[in-house]
Formats: structure tokens, sequence, C-alpha cells
């Protein structure tokens, strides 16, 4: 081959070969600037990742003891389903009930005896009724004893009194007739003065028949003297012993409304407190509070004894609104804000069958909160909604209950894809250059 004609072979080919490398050239760089324009104007999701659980939107249900005592029984275990009012636990009462029988007896006691006061206070007989004699048979036969023996003393004082009035009546009656006796007599003395005194005058009858009737006279007008202060002495006599019936009488019944003044402040004092303690008793046996599920159980084994305010167990509401308690990192909280959303993804469905369940951000809390004291990991408390939820390939529904774990992707806006590449080689560039 000549050699004019290799050289312009070879210039083809170095022709040929030059513009291949600028196509290839061109091509590259056009790629990373469709790429980068691409990186520069696509967006994906600016996500915060975190972990939390399922809770109701009222807090758990802290169920105490309100009484101390020795658990006779338990009724339910954890997981356990409740309905409001059902039996938890059983507190050996007997303490409390010991008092409250005593305050009980106390009560039917004082009712007893303030029915025999009434009745003595108003000078009635006393009998008590079957209802009473039921209730406490012994105070009411004791409080009908008492009341009979107190009867017949006061019986026996008045009896005595009376015989007293009777004797000073007898006496008044004999100095009544004695006065009239004697009156009679100096009526007929006087008469028989009046007779013969003009016959003395006259001489017919001797001067000492006259002197006789004057000195008859005289006597019997001492007598009636003396009847008219005997009458007087026991018409006093008579209005003693009659004050003496009176006072005795009152005395009886004074001391019954002094006693029973006291008995119905008492008998009030107790009744005040019996229902108090009634409901102490029936505060031994320990129900649910709300409906729910039994969460943690503190004290498992009967024979245990437990202090008043001991929490026993808790319970976690059903039948409430339920959230998501998310722990984010303190680092990835600035870019959290109320209302972003957030997709759940429960530990117990796999979200890439199932998917995840919508929310959005309801509250964060003020400040980190340190997990087991000062040496544990600091988060921050996100509470977010649940909106949605999962449906099986059955069709049916998944019931969220409170305690499912699961992990949460909180979306807070948009950043380009060229952003997401760039941001941790500028912090390392960041940091490079501060080192």
């Amino acid at each position: 081959m000549p050699k004019s004609d290799f050289e312009k072979l070879s210039r083809d080919m170095e022709e040929r070969e030059g513009f291949g490398n600028s196509l290839i050239l061109a091509v590259i760089a056009a790629l990373i600037i469709a790429i980068i324009s691409w990186a520069s104007i696509a967006e994906l999701d600016n996500v915060t990742r975190g972990n939390g659980k399922v809770v109701s939107t009222t807090q758990n249900q802290m169920v105490q003891s309100s009484e101390s005592g020795v658990i006779l029984s338990r009724s339910v275990n954890e997981n356990s389903l409740v309905t409001a009012g059902d039996v938890l636990y059983e507190i050996n009462p007997i303490e409390l009930q010991a008092e409250l029988d005593k305050l009980q007896q106390r009560s039917a006691t004082l009712t007893v005896r303030e029915l025999r006061l009434q009745a003595e206070s108003t000078g009635q007989e006393f009998t008590p009724n079957s209802g009473l004699i039921a209730k406490s048979k012994d105070t009411a036969l004791t409080e009908l004893a008492l009341h009979t023996a107190k009867r017949k003393e006061l019986a026996g004082s008045l009896s005595i009194l009376e015989q007293q009035k009777a004797q000073r009546t007898q006496a008044l009656i004999a100095a009544e007739q004695t006065l009239t006796t004697s009156q009679n007599m100096l009526d007929l003395v006087a008469s028989e003065i009046a007779i013969i005194d003009p016959l003395v005058r006259q001489n017919i009858m001797p001067e000492t028949r006259l002197l006789e009737l004057r000195r008859e006279e005289q006597r019997v007008t001492g007598d009636i003297q003396n009847a008219i202060t005997r009458v007087a002495s026991a018409q006093s006599a008579i209005a003693e012993v009659e004050s003496q019936i009176a006072n005795t009488l009152d005395g009886y019944t004074r001391k019954a409304l002094e006693e029973l003044n006291s008995v119905v402040a008492e008998l009030s004092e107790v009744n005040t407190l019996v229902p108090a303690l009634s409901e102490r008793v029936k505060r031994t046996i320990i129900r649910a509070p709300v409906d729910g599920i039994v969460n943690r159980i503190n004290f498992q084994t009967v024979g245990a004894y437990v202090k008043a305010g001991d929490v026993i167990l808790e319970i976690v509401p059903t039948g409430e609104a339920l959230k998501l308690e998310a722990k984010i990192d303190p680092k990835d909280i600035s870019s959290i804000r109320l209302g972003d959303l957030a997709r759940i993804r429960l530990s117990a469905y796999d979200s890439s069958r199932y998917g995840a369940v919508n929310g959005h951000v309801r509250s964060i809390s003020p400040d980190a909160i340190t997990e087991g004291g000062e040496g544990g990991g600091a988060f921050y408390l996100v509470d977010v909604s649940l909106e949605s939820t999962i449906t099986l390939e059955t069709g049916e529904e998944v019931t969220l209950l409170p305690g499912m774990t699961a992990s949460v992707d909180v979306v807070s806006g948009k950043r380009t894809v060229l952003n997401y590449i760039w941001q941790p080689i500028a912090k390392v560039q960041e940091l490079a250059l501060r080192d």
C-alpha cells in the first residue's frame, strides 16, 4: 500500500476514534446531567423512624387495695378480659368485720335501751317486740329485766309513801272528828250555861254548878284548839307525802330522760359509723373499675398480705379509642411537627402483605424522657392517632389491641434525591474540615 494511502487511512481512524470518544463522553456527561437534574427534581418522603406500642387514649387503671389484709382469692390472670364490676380479688375482712359486728351490736343495744327509756320517761310499760328479740335477744331480755326492776323499785317507794299518806289521812280524819265532837260539846255546854246562869242568879241553882259548866267550857275550848292544830298538822303531813310522791315520779322520769338523751346521742354517732364501716367491708371485695384486659398482676399468691394503697393489678381499658405511643430519638425530634402523617407497621403482621396503619402526630412530649434512670436512653414520646386498620386476606379487619408493638414512620415533608445524597457527604465534609 502506498505511504500516502496508509497515512490517509490512519488519519480516518484517528478521526473516527476521536469522534467515538467524544460521543461517549457526551453521553456520559448527558447522563450525569440527567441524573443530577432528576435528583434535584425528584422528591422522597422525609421519614423519621421510631418504635412504640398501641395504648388506650385513657390511662391504664391501677387497681389498688383500699384496705389492708390477707388475700383470700384471686379471680383473674394476666391477659384476662374483665368487665366493669367483675370480682378481681377478695381480701380477708376479719378485723373490719369484727369492728363492724361490734358497732352493729352496740347499735342494737342502744336501740333497745332507747325504747326502754322512752317507755320509762312516759310512764309506760316496756315490752320488746319479736323483731328486737330476734335481733338482740340477750340485750332485749336484759333491758326488760332492768325495766322490771326499776318499775318494782318505783312501786316499792310509792307504796311506802302511799302508806304514809294513808296514815296521815287517818290522823286527819281523827283530828277532824275530834274537832267536830268538841265543837258539838262546846255548843251543849254553852246551851246548858245559858239555862243555868239565870237560875243561879235567882238562887234556884247553886253557883257551883255554873262554875263547873264554865270549867267544862274552857276544857272543851282547849280540846277544839288542839283538834284544829292536829288537823292542820295532818294536812301538812299529807301535803308533804304527796310532794314526795310527785318528786319520786319526777325523779324517775327525769333520770330516764337524762339517760335517753345520752343514749340518743351515742346511737346517732354509732349509726353514723356503721354505714362507713360497712362500705369499707364491701371494698375488701375488689372489683374491676372498667372494661379491659388485665395487663400486670403484682400479687399472685393467695394468702399474701396487702397494705392499703398497694397497686394489686393494672387494667388496660378496652372499648376506648386507641393510639400509638412512639419513642423518637432526640436527634430526630426537630423534624417532627403536629399533624405529620405517620405510617404504622404492626410487628404482629407483615407490612409487605397487609400494609400499614395510617395516622397523624397528635402530641409531642415537651421534654425528653429518660428510661431506666440516669444511665438509661433518652427519647421523646410522640402520640400518633390510629385512623385505619389492617385487612387480612380473608377480608376480616384486624382488631387492634393495647400492648401491640409497632414501628412508625413519621413523614415530615419532602426532600430531593440530591439532598438525600448530598446531606451525609456535606456532614462528613463539615466534620473533616472541623477536625
